[in-house]
């Protein structure tokens, strides 16, 4: 008989008897709230946490061969019929990618998600699980200071840039410290509108907030992330078809060719446009 899995006697959370309404529930949240806000967050890192936990889990039982039962039940049957269905090919990937999962979680004090993971194991590859996690806690942490979500397309494009560097570089050694300092080296991992906002701390002049281009910027950068949240929803990628994927792709580089062609023009006393108030590149580029 299976050992039982965690149950509902080892969490901090109940429903209400009765639901909080405005007037109820107003303001900031006490120290009660605050307590159960963290179990309720604390089931979603339990979640990311078993993710990995799986992946350790299977190696074990591969190496160990503990998935021959009777003595003839063969690695695919196990998969089939202890795990649903599980593919060997998902089975591979859990096993390749939890030491990294493993060490990022101890970086950052919390799992990572399993989209960021999966566009992180080819930095991984290139360097180290180390290094791979030491470079993403530093980009997590670069938008936390920034006050942006970091979603996987942004992990992914760094990835792909920084594992760009290291085309054509046979040595282990010699790859690895090409994909790391191209990493270094990539643009600030915040968002434009991010090292605006730090510039202005930082003494440089404000700019006009009844300025429409800036607030149409404003609308343009929460289109942009309401749009990269949207990609990353992976019930509406499942039933999404091919067709309909390139049609939105086709709309996304549309109306980046539009706003290239826009042209802010200022009086000659009213001073340059400033460069960081162009929206990002991500959404012209698609």
């Amino acid at each position: 008989m299976r050992a039982q899995p965690f149950t509902m006697e080892h969490w901090g959370l109940s429903l209400p008897d009765v639901d909080a309404t405005p007037e109820t529930a107003y303001g900031p949240l006490d120290e009660h709230e605050q307590r159960l806000l963290a179990e309720a967050h604390r089931a979603v890192d339990n979640a990311r946490t078993a993710r990995w936990m799986l992946g350790f889990s299977l190696e074990v039982v591969r190496r160990r061969r503990l998935y021959r039962g009777d003595g003839t039940r063969t690695w695919e049957q196990y998969l089939a019929l202890e795990h649903d269905g599980l593919s060997t090919s998902e089975a591979d990937r859990l096993q390749k990618t939890w030491r990294l999962a493993q060490i990022v979680q101890k970086e950052l004090g919390r799992p990572l998600p399993d989209s960021h993971l999966r566009k992180l194991q080819p930095y991984a590859e290139r360097t180290s699980d180390q290094e791979a996690a030491r470079a993403y806690a530093e980009l997590y942490w670069a938008h936390q200071a920034g006050g942006v979500r970091l979603v996987a397309n942004q992990v992914q494009q760094r990835v792909k840039k920084a594992v760009a560097a290291a085309k054509g570089v046979s040595d282990p050694a010699e790859r690895s410290q090409a994909v790391s300092a191209a990493w270094m080296t990539a643009p600030e991992a915040v968002m434009p509108t991010q090292r605006v906002e730090a510039k202005r701390e930082q003494g440089a002049a404000p700019r006009r907030t009844s300025d429409p281009v800036d607030a149409a910027l404003e609308l343009l950068e929460a289109a942009r992330q309401a749009v990269e949240n949207a990609t990353e929803d992976k019930a509406a990628r499942k039933a999404r078809s091919g067709e309909d994927a390139q049609r939105q792709q086709d709309a996304i580089r549309r109306i980046g060719r539009i706003l290239s062609k826009v042209k802010v023009d200022a009086d000659a006393d009213a001073g340059a446009v400033d460069e960081d108030g162009i929206v990002d590149a991500e959404l012209v580029e698609g």
